[in-house]
């Protein structure tokens, strides 16, 4: 069985898009520039106090709490970090 190890960020954003947040309204409502949250939807790790700002959004948005969070297994970790080509 496959173990948690990090915040799923990708599907963190997805969630919000569904309850019709656009990109540009996670940015709005989280003061963090645009091209930053496209930045995290493709991989990258926000900074911790912008990671909370999301988490405490996405908290707010879904009613779920910070242990509903999507995560990523160890074993599914590399997909979003290995780079072809």
């Amino acid at each position: 069985m496959s173990r948690r190890c990090d915040t799923d960020w990708f599907r963190v954003i997805c969630d919000l898009n569904k309850f019709n947040l656009s990109l540009q309204g996670i940015s709005d409502m989280i003061q963090v520039p645009k091209p930053t949250i496209v930045g995290w939807k493709q991989g990258a790790e926000p900074k911790h106090g912008d990671g909370e700002k999301l988490v405490k959004l996405w908290c707010s948005v879904t009613g779920g709490s910070r242990t509903d969070l999507p995560g990523v297994s160890k074993d599914a970790w590399w997909s979003y970090h290995f780079k072809i080509g």
